[in-house]
């Protein structure tokens, strides 16, 4: 199923900082997210950074992964907005093709500053069926979006994550990627509410909670 895209009105939302590892420089093409996020997992869940924002190959995205048993790992939206783009009817974990023959499930949500979350390598029907979620609806910040899976070009469950200022007009493509995206110009490094200096770093382990 192509991915159904909106472009939707904006809510109000925020967050504040909070703490807990050293900050990273690098800050990418172009710069700092406007936005600050929460960790994009539900409370209390210990959450690992596989690849940061700039050891992940392409640039600019993240790479973070629950710890302990308890699983399924709930995954929520980083801040309020609406759900702009919805894939989660693939079952296939396909690690080592290529990027373009990738069939990931994801979500991405519109935020207020003009920024988009993307969630990507969710469980199959987790976003449209337990979370009950479709194009258009609004979400608030912490709130379920899904099961962190292996959905697509994915060497282990986790959640690809990112923060972009997409093209207005056509944000994404139809296999769920921002158009207009060469040499990452398009991604923002994201900041997030509960860790020191805002910017997560590889291998570091953080606990998700409410921007507070």
């Amino acid at each position: 199923m192509h991915a159904r895209l909106v472009l939707l009105g904006l809510l109000a939302a925020g967050c504040s900082t909070g703490a807990t590892a050293p900050p990273a420089t690098d800050t990418g093409p172009l710069g700092a997210s406007a936005g600050l996020y929460r960790l994009p997992y539900a409370d209390g869940i210990s959450v690992k950074v596989f690849d940061d924002f700039n050891s992940h190959r392409a640039i600019g995205r993240i790479d973070f992964f629950a710890t302990g048993d308890k699983r399924p790992f709930s995954v929520v939206a980083a801040a309020s907005g609406r759900i702009a783009a919805i894939q989660d009817t693939y079952t296939e974990q396909q690690s080592g093709r290529a990027a373009k023959d990738c069939r990931n499930n994801y979500v991405w949500i519109e935020h207020p500053n003009g920024e988009w979350s993307n969630y990507a390598h969710l469980a199959t029907s987790s976003v449209t069926g337990l979370a009950g979620l479709k194009v258009g609806d609004s979400v608030k910040a912490g709130q379920f979006i899904g099961h962190e899976a292996a959905v697509g070009c994915a060497m282990l469950d986790h959640v690809h994550f990112e923060i972009a200022r997409p093209v207005p007009s056509v944000a994404i493509d139809e296999g769920g990627f921002l158009t207009d995206n060469a040499n990452s110009q398009r991604e923002r490094h994201p900041r997030f509410c509960t860790v020191e200096g805002d910017f997560v770093r590889k291998d570091s382990v953080y606990i998700a909670g409410p921007c507070r």
